[in-house]
């Protein structure tokens, strides 16, 4: 339930808890309820853990408490915005989804229930996509030079309902989520489940693609790439087979000129030159938050600091650059620090991917494609860094591999008391009983 709260807050603010604006209209009272349910969700947690038998808190994973670091520092640095509940609210909406994470891993710290986490959000992500896909039906796609383009959808249809439409970044973002995790059954899966995820790739690939968001295109093609290459050998090299096909078909000629130019040119939107190497003006912004970032280095200015101080776009357009401006090098340090470590722990996870069962093995490459989609993501986006979509996608990403790693652990000790009990016949001093 409070994953679904959070689910329905997404896309509201503070500026949607106006109580004035709230009695004009049913939209407005709908809107302003749903700005409320991350409030809502952080204010249950300690309820629950004073309702549990033993009121303690779970013991959070390395990559979940980094991330939680930087967040508490974000709220500290909240100080120094005014007003400050409109830029402290998106800190506290930040920490309400470790709170529903903590509160959904309560029953059972394993990797089994961090992977039923990951689905649940997979779930909901389509569930939203779907909503939006129907609101903007009318309006989702144009026709253009190099075909059908759901770029500028926003324009198209700025608002819904009282609130702004999903741009069309968003869009690709929440159709590159399923699409990856549809890809990885379609490739692991046999007979005729996989003609079900056939079904479930194309559509959302293909709105990746017609949205025309080029961070969300490259990290897409990324994702795919890397869990192709982490599949098992003979799947592995049927989809190299694949690829080699397609090159002998383009390097043969056998595919127009005009076609290649086309499928580029929509990708890029017309995009050239200094424009498409600058990022469409991205590296302008990045040094103007790197100077920001240098003028406040200790904690920052604050939850939504882009939207304050940048002086070129209210948007530091990258995750590591948006986490510095709010929490400065001591908060950014734990953002930075999280992201690595679940790296690192999802190479060490796939070294032991041999001793998985087959469903572990499918559900650790899905895992890995939305890591790295993601990772790709936070160079032109602030993904994961605030709370958004991209955080309820990737924290549960990040718990599933701190789970991992402790699951694996707690093996390697067991299988190193039996060793030692094998040797002396009694258990070496200090060590744990088999069932802690």
């Amino acid at each position: 339930m409070c994953w679904l709260l959070l689910w329905a807050g997404i896309n509201t603010g503070p500026g949607n808890l106006d109580l004035d604006l709230m009695e004009k209209s049913a939209a407005n009272l709908f809107n302003g309820l749903r700005a409320a349910f991350p409030i809502v969700v952080l204010l249950v947690w300690p309820v629950r853990v004073l309702l549990r038998k033993q009121p303690i808190i779970r013991r959070f994973t390395w990559p979940e408490a980094l991330w939680l670091y930087y967040g508490l520092i974000c709220i500290v640095a909240s100080i120094y915005a005014g007003p400050w509940f409109d830029f402290a609210y998106w800190g506290f909406a930040y920490l309400s989804a470790f709170a529903a994470t903590e509160m959904y891993m309560e029953a059972s710290s394993t990797p089994d229930r961090a992977a039923s986490l990951n689905r649940l959000n997979w779930i909901f992500g389509v569930v939203v996509l779907a909503t939006v896909v129907w609101v903007a039906r009318d309006q989702l796609l144009d026709e253009t030079s190099t075909g059908m383009s759901g770029y500028g959808v926003s324009n198209r249809l700025p608002t819904v309902a009282g609130i702004p439409m999903v741009r069309a970044s968003g869009v690709s973002r929440l159709a590159a989520i399923p699409a990856i995790v549809s890809f990885v059954f379609l490739l692991n899966g046999r007979g005729v489940s996989r003609l079900l995820w056939i079904c479930c790739f194309v559509p959302t690939a293909y709105l990746v693609w017609v949205m025309q968001s080029r961070g969300s295109l490259v990290s897409f093609a990324v994702a795919l790439i890397f869990v192709t290459i982490l599949m098992e050998s003979k799947r592995r090299y049927v989809s190299l087979l694949a690829a080699l096909v397609v090159l002998i078909v383009y390097v043969g000629g056998f595919i127009p000129e005009q076609a290649i130019h086309t499928l580029w040119l929509h990708a890029t939107r017309g995009t050239r030159g200094q424009q498409l190497v600058s990022m469409s003006g991205r590296t302008s912004i990045f040094d103007d938050a790197w100077r920001l970032v240098n003028e406040a280095p200790l904690i920052g200015y604050g939850p939504q600091a882009d939207r304050r101080v940048l002086t070129i776009v209210p948007n530091a357009q990258n995750a590591i650059l948006y986490a510095l401006l709010c929490s400065g090098f001591i908060g950014g340090a734990g953002f930075v620090g999280g992201l690595l470590i679940s790296w690192v722990l999802l190479a060490r996870a796939l070294s032991c991917q041999h001793r998985m069962t087959r469903s572990e093995r499918t559900t650790l490459l899905q895992v890995a494609g939305v890591l790295a989609f993601m990772t790709m993501r936070s160079f032109p986006e602030n993904c994961g860094a605030l709370f958004s979509v991209d955080l309820l996608f990737q924290l549960p990403v990040m718990v599933y591999l701190g789970e991992s790693e402790r699951a694996y652990r707690r093996r390697v000790e067991a299988q190193a008391r039996r060793i030692a009990l094998n040797r002396t016949g009694q258990y070496p001093h200090g060590s744990l009983n088999f069932s802690d």
